[in-house]
This record gives structure tokens, sequence and C-alpha cells, in this order.
């Protein structure tokens, strides 16, 4: 009924940066996944909303356990572990986004966010609802039907979006602009905000290619082709990276911080932060204080 390759990446194109009259969103991903496979529990840092065109599984949640049929929509919120399991020709259609502060209208976007955050993360019987239509809307037709016009995807996005806090948060609440991006570059992106969001589990590049739904291979050689350099270099960087945040922003003990960021232990936690920055963490954390302190 519908190309869901084709569907996938047309929105990945065309439907990034949604701009309305009073909130704007930022889309991370769409995905459009025909039998997709169970993935790993895991975090994200942004909102992602699911809806189940076919198939079954398990939406695990804490010590929550949702089933996943054919009309059920579910939200994953920021910073909550989850995952999907036990799944059958699970047929997907999904959206990683969050909020633009900046661009949003402060009463809209608390109000968004609240929603969301607060209200219930499971619904069921959801294959006639307006949100439902939207979403068939912006998919691609298998055949020879008409997919609706560039023109308008950017719209019908935005709308979807303000949709879901009826369903899976509790209220209600308009469109244009687009930021192409190539499906190469939108799957790294996604394989970078999983490894950010992840950074304390044991990262492998078997398991980020199977959350992405590639092969390992093909993900080894995105890395490769489009930011020349390994995964293993990537997940090191993006450690070093978190690891001086919280350096220089909080009083975290050292030994919380290299459990947090990823590293096995504080000796190599250590040798691995100087080998990058020149400094041992302590000496980084004095030096940082020291220029925060002549500001």
């Amino acid at each position: 009924m519908y190309a869901w390759p084709k569907s996938e990446e047309r929105l990945n194109r065309y439907a990034r940066l949604l701009q309305g009259e009073s909130l704007t969103v930022h889309v991370y991903y769409w995905g459009a996944v025909k039998g997709l496979i169970e993935n790993a529990v895991h975090k994200h840092s942004f909102f992602e909303v699911c809806y189940v065109a076919g198939g079954t599984g398990v939406y695990e949640e804490g010590d929550n356990a949702y089933p996943l049929r054919e009309g059920v929509l579910f939200c994953s919120r920021p910073n909550i572990y989850h995952q999907i399991r036990d799944v059958d020709q699970l047929d997907l259609l999904f959206v990683a986004f969050e909020l633009d502060e900046k661009l949003s209208k402060p009463d809209e976007f608390e109000y968004y966010n609240q929603a969301l955050n607060s209200g219930p993360i499971w619904t069921e019987k959801q294959q006639y609802s307006p949100t439902v239509h939207i979403w068939h809307a912006l998919l691609f037709p298998d055949g020879e039907g008409l997919a609706a016009p560039i023109s308008l995807i950017n719209q019908l996005a935005h709308a979807l979006i303000l949709t879901f806090p009826t369903l899976v948060g509790g209220k209600n609440s308009t469109a244009e602009t687009l930021l192409p991006a190539s499906n190469a570059a939108m799957l790294i992106s996604r394989a970078k905000l999983y490894i950010r969001d992840n950074l304390g589990a044991n990262l492998s590049l078997s398991e980020v290619a199977r959350y992405i739904n590639v092969s390992e291979r093909h993900l080894s050689r995105l890395f490769s082709q489009s930011i020349h350099e390994s995964f293993s270099m990537l997940v090191r960087y993006e450690r070093i990276r978190a690891a001086e945040q919280l350096l220089s922003q909080t009083i975290m003990p050292i030994k919380s911080i290299a459990e947090r960021c990823g590293f096995s232990s504080v000796h190599y936690f250590t040798r691995t932060f100087a080998e990058a920055k020149g400094i041992p963490p302590a000496a980084f954390r004095q030096a940082s204080r020291r220029n925060i302190e002549q500001e």
C-alpha cells in the first residue's frame, strides 16, 4: 500500500524544521520501517512518537510493558530508558523531535511539553484517528496513487506533531520551511544521537546499526565515508566531550563522571582524557574553575 523506504527518505528530506505560528519543531528523524527488529534498552534526549501499522511486539519502559499491535500509538519520553522487544513482523511509523523554545510561544511550548511528559504514553485503536490519517497522507503510495505535494509536507508534518498531545498527552493546539538532508546524513545523525544519549552503556557498532535498522557493515562504511572517522573514534570523542562538560559545569566526583560517560575505570578515564586533552581530568577541572573566576 505504501512505498516505505521512499516515504521515509522523502520525510527526512523535506520535513525537518517545522515552523508554525506558535510552535517550531526540530525533527531529528522520521522512520517508516516494515519488519522492525527488536532493539536494546536505550534512551533519547527528545520525544519519539511511534505508530504500529501492523504486526506485534512489546514496548517496555521501566517496569511497565505495553502490547504493540495495529492501531497502537505510543510515546518515548526524554531520558527514559525503553525497549521494543518480542517483535513479529512489526511495521512501525515513528518521528523523533523536540520543540525550539526560542522560536515558540512560551505558553504553547510549556503546554505541549507538559502534556507529553505527564499524560498516558500508550493508546490503542487509532487506525481511524485524525492523527493516523495525517500520518498516512505523508507517506508515498505504492503503485499509481498520488503522493501529497512536497509543498504541503511541512504543513502536514507540523499538524501531525501538534495532534500528539491529544492522544498521548492530554490536550490540543500550525507551517512551512524545509531543511534537506541525504539519507546517509540522516543515518549518521541518528547514530550520533543514539551514542550521545547512551554513553553510559556498553556501546557497540552492531547495537547502533541494529537500532537504526542497517547492517553493521553499512554503518561502518557510512562512518568512514561521511565523517572520515571510525565508530570507536566517534564514541571516544563523545565520551570525552561529555566528560569535559561534567568536569567544568558540575561538582560530580571524577569516578561518577567516568561511569556516566562509559569508561570502564577511573584509571582508563584519566589516561584517555589526558591523551585527548593534554591534561588530566582533575587539572582540567581546576583550570576551568580558574577561567570562570577570572571572567
